[in-house]
């Protein structure tokens, strides 16, 4: 499941909980697109301390399609993690992604929302 909330004009809050779904990503494709639209460039905090995967390959495609078609409109990505592997992940994918990305850990969610936010 897929949460979301604005924390600012140009900053969104995701929190990724669980396995993830294709359709979590058909959900979450308009309001991030009409922030994207508003307010370019966006700073994205996304909480996947919670996150337990994909439900099956379809829906980790997805997510791939979802991040490629936006990262560009992304300036800064900070990912709270809970476990090791997605620690892994965030820094693997640092390499290939357009957005400043940050891992932090769950106790470090204070730190992750003043980088997002700072100016």
């Amino acid at each position: 499941m897929i949460r979301f909330e604005p924390i600012s004009q140009t900053a969104i809050k995701v929190v990724a909980s669980g396995k993830l779904t294709a359709d979590d990503f058909r959900l979450l494709a308009p309001p991030v697109d009409a922030m994207i639209d508003r307010r370019r460039p966006v700073r994205v905090l996304v909480d996947a301390s919670g996150f337990d995967g994909w439900e099956n390959f379809r829906a980790f495609e997805s997510h791939a399609g979802f991040v490629k078609t936006r990262q560009m409109y992304v300036e800064r990505l900070a990912v709270i993690v809970g476990r090791d592997w997605q620690k892994w992940l965030v820094e693997t994918l640092r390499m290939f992604l357009h957005p400043d990305a940050k891992s932090f850990d769950s106790a470090q969610e204070g730190e992750a929302m003043r980088w997002i936010l700072e100016a």
